[in-house]
């Protein structure tokens, strides 16, 4: 079987679903089924139906590839400006970084002096609802773990917070440079270009050396999975290696 493409017209969904265009462009006009307006069309995205169809009890068509869905399935993600459009929250999405420089993750820019919304991400319903999601599964693993996408933390637990002695909270947008020693810095950004190109000589086991204040540096051990979801991100696992049982302590590890 082909893949399914990535977006549909109202008569494509209407074909795989088994109902007629008017009953899609109503569960469009309802705000039920999330879609695109070009002109006087709509495209609705592949993952957008599947959502509609799971919520709503209905059974997916197998060429959408239900056989294959397992596990939760999530939303596509908004624009941060498409999210808030028409929500009384006082943002001034027009002159904020985010929207002027079209970010794709709003969070990545929140040390920007222009951004609108006062960059407290951690409690922001947005990211709440379309990242937290994605990500609260590193919360029920008891080493350090966090999920990072091109060198920057969507977030982490608080094992991996107090490895790089920040705050939790702090973690969501943070740069890996923040945290990463320069004796490794480059390595690992090189790697990284690597696992975004696909090449599988790029290590998913390593060592690094991160910063800290007690030690200057210290060497950990770093496991790197990639994730289905979200798509292209990646979940660090870490354990420090050449700290006694003593250094671990201090850091908030033992």
């Amino acid at each position: 079987m082909n893949p399914p493409p990535k977006k549909l017209s109202v008569a494509q969904a209407a074909g795989l679903c088994g109902v007629n265009r008017n009953t899609v462009g109503l569960w469009i006009r309802s705000g039920k089924l999330r879609a695109h307006r070009i002109g006087k069309k709509y495209t609705i995205p592949v993952e957008e139906l599947i959502f509609f169809l799971r919520s709503s009890g209905q059974k997916l068509p197998d060429e959408l590839g239900a056989k294959e869905l397992k596990g939760p399935f999530f939303r596509t993600i908004q624009n941060c400006w498409e999210y808030f459009q028409g929500k009384a929250t006082g943002r001034d999405c027009d002159n904020c970084t985010v929207f002027r420089n079209r970010l794709e993750v709003c969070f990545i820019g929140k040390a920007s002096s222009t951004l609108q919304c006062g960059g407290f991400c951690e409690a922001c319903e947005y990211y709440q609802e379309k990242y937290f999601s994605r990500i609260q599964f590193v919360f029920q693993i008891n080493f350090p773990a966090a999920v990072c996408k091109d060198l920057y933390f969507w977030g982490g637990n608080g094992q991996w917070a107090a490895l790089c002695e920040v705050q939790e909270k702090d973690l969501v947008g943070m740069g890996i440079e923040k945290i990463c020693h320069p004796d490794s810095l480059e390595k690992v950004i090189s790697n990284n270009k690597k696992r975004a190109l696909g090449d599988h000589s790029a290590p998913r086991t390593d060592f690094i050396f991160l910063k800290n204040s007690k030690f200057n540096k210290i060497e950990v051990q770093i496991a790197i999975y990639p994730l289905k979801e979200p798509s292209g991100a990646w979940l660090l696992l870490a354990e420090p290696t050449n700290g006694s049982r003593h250094e671990q302590e201090k850091l908030g590890l033992g």
